[in-house]
């Protein structure tokens, strides 16, 4: 992963809120919570590789 995917992460993702505040359909919703799925999985990666390092 690279920050560049992160920062396209973040931007669907306020699009994404932004089209569900203003049409309130359910599609919309689900997006985000795909998208902050991506991203917790990514961030439990990070995690994982920070111990491994200090384990070394």
């Amino acid at each position: 992963m690279t920050p560049v995917q992160v920062n396209e992460w973040l931007d669907e993702y306020n699009d994404y809120m932004l089209l569900y505040k203003m049409f309130g359909d359910q599609t919309y919703l689900n997006e985000v919570e795909e998208i902050l799925k991506s991203m917790e999985k990514y961030i439990g990666r990070m995690l994982m590789l920070e111990k491994l390092k200090l384990a070394l």
